[in-house]
């Protein structure tokens, strides 16, 4: 199939057919009906490109990029919005006819990775198809992948010195890469086929490698910025189930329930926006850091009513932190914070409603049986002995459940984790796939 397609192109004639723009959707945000200046100053970051692999143009290609559109009060045609489907060996032909076409500024490629890196193969292999995808993403003439001469392919792009801005997300391999074929080369894995687990592990320190190699690539090029989507996909995939999303004032876990109609690609409200927004959060913290230049992009609104109160409590604690069985939680100004909790009768018996842990998706799956649907996620600024100080912010909010008297079914003390890490720990990736297979585990100390 594949040769058929490089023989004929058929890529890029339903590329072609099928790329004419967004589809017809709702008027634009209120905001883009406001201050001109700041329309005008939105709309000139775009085009936006959004590019995918899967054939409904991918979790993060058609539907992410509509909305990001949108709040970037860019209007529906092809020129000012676009979501190609295309295969994967097609993927430098596609980059090139938008780059020289279109010439959008903003191009997303989340989940662009997903179908080259299904399967590893050669590790080799693979780190130079990553490397020709960033190569080509970040328009880069000095590199082998594109012929910027006066005649060849992509002069246009090197006589105007293009440059997008690309998110562009890790590699996904949770319950799409498989590890269970013999298909990756004899010089990693040197192991009896019986041993399912050892090699396992040794398949996702691979793509682990890749992951941090895609890091290297992408730091060549100050246009190119990753976004953790294997992160963020194994919170989708994995159990719980469950993204945490925080925009600063509000906060929630959304479950995969509530985000995708088959598990993978997002309902519209509130799944496109959820994702949306955590690219868009992602694109202002950029502009912040004077990474991008621009204005930060409006949130999309998401409805009040996913964001009930809390069901628990998640405690971010610096490393070093000691468990205790009553550890003192405290604002910055030394005033103990009430809390209530509804401990069922199984830990009634416990010292501490707590329970304490080290590793983001290992512990927090085997606490949320205590913690509710929808826990509250803080930070502690720093500790002192048995004491964690929260910011004012955070102390503010728990009081104000605590007077609407509301109970937090349990809570959870995570030391020294992140719940945003560059790449997921090989630890919480054995783990989660161990419960995939027998949920007893949960259950295991």
């Amino acid at each position: 199939m594949h040769a058929v397609i490089n023989r004929f192109w058929v890529a890029p004639l339903v590329m072609l057919l099928v790329s004419v723009g967004a589809a017809a959707a709702s008027e634009l945000p209120a905001h883009c009906g406001g201050d001109p200046l700041m329309v005008k100053t939105l709309s000139r970051m775009g085009p936006v490109l959004g590019l995918g692999s899967s054939v409904s143009h991918g979790l993060m290609a058609r539907s992410l990029s509509e909305v990001v559109a949108e709040q970037m009060c860019l209007g529906k045609t092809a020129k000012q919005h676009a979501f190609p489907w295309f295969l994967p060996l097609s993927y430098p032909r596609v980059i090139r006819y938008y780059y020289t076409s279109m010439r959008p500024r903003l191009v997303l490629a989340v989940d662009v990775t997903y179908h080259k890196m299904k399967i590893l193969e050669d590790t080799t292999a693979k780190k130079n198809d990553l490397k020709a995808l960033v190569a080509w993403l970040a328009a880069d003439c000095s590199s082998n992948f594109a012929d910027c001469s006066q005649n060849g392919d992509a002069s246009e792009t090197l006589s105007q010195n293009y440059r997008p801005t690309v998110i562009l997300g890790d590699i996904f391999y949770e319950n799409l890469i498989d590890c269970e074929q013999q298909k990756p080369d004899q010089g990693y894995i040197r192991t009896d086929r019986a041993d399912t687990h050892r090699k396992n592990e040794l398949c996702f320190q691979q793509y682990q490698l890749l992951n941090r190699y895609i890091r290297k690539l992408a730091a060549h090029y100050p246009n190119v910025h990753i976004f953790p989507a294997n992160h963020l996909f194994t919170e989708l995939e994995k159990y719980p189930y469950s993204v945490f999303y925080d925009e600063g004032d509000r906060q929630t876990f959304f479950s995969r329930q509530e985000l995708t109609w088959d598990g993978w690609h997002p309902w519209t409200d509130p799944g496109s926006y959820v994702f949306a927004n955590l690219i868009i959060l992602r694109i202002n913290r950029l502009i912040k850091e004077g990474k991008i230049s621009g204005r930060p992009i409006p949130l999309k609104k998401i409805s009040d009513k996913y964001f009930s109160p809390p069901s628990g409590l998640i405690i971010l604690a610096p490393q070093g932190f000691q468990p205790v069985a009553r550890p003192r939680i405290t604002g910055p100004d030394g005033n103990n914070i009430p809390l209530r909790f509804s401990a069922s009768p199984k830990r009634a018996g416990h010292q501490s409603a707590f329970s304490f842990g080290t590793s983001y998706f290992r512990d927090r799956a085997r606490a949320w049986g205590h913690l509710g649907p929808k826990p509250l996620m803080v930070r502690a600024r720093f500790f002192s002995g048995k004491t964690l100080v929260l910011s004012k912010k955070d102390q503010a909010t728990l009081v104000r459940h605590y007077q609407q008297a509301r109970s937090l079914k349990g809570g959870l003390i995570l030391t020294g984790a992140d719940p945003d890490p560059e790449i997921v720990s090989l630890e919480d990736t054995l783990f989660l796939n161990r419960v995939t297979k027998d949920e007893n585990i949960l259950r295991t100390p």
